[in-house]
C-alpha cells in the first residue's frame, strides 16, 4: 500500500493544504488582535507583524478556497456552495463561516489601516470615507466578532474530518481542539516569520509575546496529540489499528516522529526556551523557530489526513 495512493482515499493533498491554509489564516488574524488590544493599541498599523498578518490572513484563506474549488469534480458550479447552505452539512457550514469570516475580517483590516486608507482617499470618494468611519465607530464589535470567526474556522478544520464517521481516526472528539491549537500554533509562525522579513524587529515586544503564548501552546499541543493517540489506542478494536497503523511504522511513522514531533514541537519549544533565557532575539532565530512551526502544522494535517482514511471501521 503507497503512503499516498490506496483503497478508500477520499480526499488527498489539496484537502491538507487547504486546511492547513484556514487555520493559518485563523491564526494569523487572532494573534494580531491580541497584539493590536494588549500591546500595541493605536500604533498597530505600524507594526510590520500586524501588517504581515494583514496580508498573510486573507491571501491564505483566498489560497484555500481556490484550491478547495479546483479540487471539485466540477469547479464552475462553486457558487452553488455560496448560495444554497444546508445546515446538517459540515461543509456547508464552513463556507458559511468562512465567507462571514472574510466579510469581518476585511472590516477589521480597514479599521486598523484607518488613517492610511483616508490618506490616501484624499478628498475623493466620499462616500466610502465616510462607510470607513463608521466602520471605525464599530470597531469593538468587529474585533469581537473576528475573534468568534477566527476561533470557528480553526476548529472547523477540525470538524470537517471528524465528521467521517466511517474512519475511527478521524472520528475523534480531540480532534477539532488540536487542529485549533495547532493552526493559532501556525498563526504565530507566520505572523513572527512575515514580520521580521518586513523588517520587524526580532528582539521587539511583539515577538516576545508571541513566543510567551507559543510556548504554552506547544505543550498543549503535544498534550492533545498524547490524548488524541491514547484515547484511540484505549478504545481497542479498529480505533487501536488505525492509530498503532499510523504513528507505528513506515513512511508515516517517520513524518510523525520526526516531522510533527521533532521539527514541528520539539525543535520550536527548544528555541522558544533559549530565547526566552537569551538576552536578545536575532533573525535567524526567529525566522528558523517560525519556519519549522509551519513545517509541522502542514505535516500534522497531511498525517491526519492520510493516516486517518487508512483504516476503516
Amino acid at each position: 500500500m503507497s503512503a499516498f495512493h490506496f483503497e478508500g482515499l477520499v480526499w488527498h493533498w489539496p484537502i491538507a493544504i487547504y486546511l492547513f491554509l484556514a487555520g493559518l489564516s485563523a491564526g494569523a488574524v487572532f494573534f494580531a488582535i491580541m497584539l493590536k488590544h494588549v500591546k500595541l493599541a493605536g500604533e498597530a498599523y505600524h507594526s510590520p507583524f500586524v501588517q504581515a498578518a494583514a496580508i498573510i490572513a486573507p491571501l491564505a484563506v483566498f489560497g484555500g478556497l481556490g484550491i478547495l474549488v479546483i479540487d471539485l469534480t466540477k469547479p464552475l458550479d462553486f457558487w452553488k456552495i455560496l448560495v444554497f447552505y444546508n445546515i446538517t452539512s459540515v461543509m456547508s457550514m464552513g463556507v458559511l463561516v468562512l465567507m462571514a469570516y472574510q466579510v469581518a475580517l476585511f472590516a477589521w483590516i480597514a479599521c486598523i489601516f484607518n488613517k492610511g486608507i483616508l490618506q490616501l482617499l484624499g478628498d475623493k470618494w466620499m462616500w466610502l470615507q465616510r462607510g470607513l468611519r463608521w466602520l471605525v465607530a464599530k470597531e469593538a464589535a468587529i474585533t469581537g466578532i473576528l475573534v468568534i470567526l477566527s476561533i470557528s474556522l480553526g476548529a472547523y478544520t477540525g470538524f470537517l474530518l471528524s465528521a467521517l464517521i466511517g474512519f475511527p481516526l478521524l472520528n475523534n472528539p480531540v480532534l477539532p481542539l488540536l487542529f485549533l491549537i495547532s493552526g493559532l500554533s501556525s498563526g504565530a509562525a507566520a505572523t513572527l516569520l512575515g514580520g521580521v522579513l518586513l523588517r520587524g524587529n526580532p528582539n521587539g515586544v511583539e515577538v516576545r509575546f508571541i513566543h510567551g503564548i507559543e510556548i504554552p501552546l506547544i505543550l498543549v499541543e503535544m498534550g492533545l496529540l498524547f490524548t488524541f493517540f491514547v484515547g484511540l489506542i484505549l478504545s481497542g478494536g479498529q480505533s487501536q489499528v488505525a492509530a498503532l497503523n499510523a504513528i507505528g511504522y513506515g513512511f508515516w511513522g517517520w513524518v510523525f516522529w520526526g516531522g510533527v514531533i521533532g521539527i514541528g514541537l520539539t525543535l520550536p519549544l527548544a528555541f522558544n526556551l533559549w530565547m526566552k533565557v537569551s538576552a536578545d532575539r536575532k533573525f535567524t532565530y526567529v525566522a528558523v523557530t517560525a519556519s519549522f512551526s509551519l513545517i509541522g502544522v502542514f505535516l500534522l494535517r497531511n498525517f491526519i489526513l492520510y493516516t486517518g482514511q487508512m483504516t476503516i471501521a
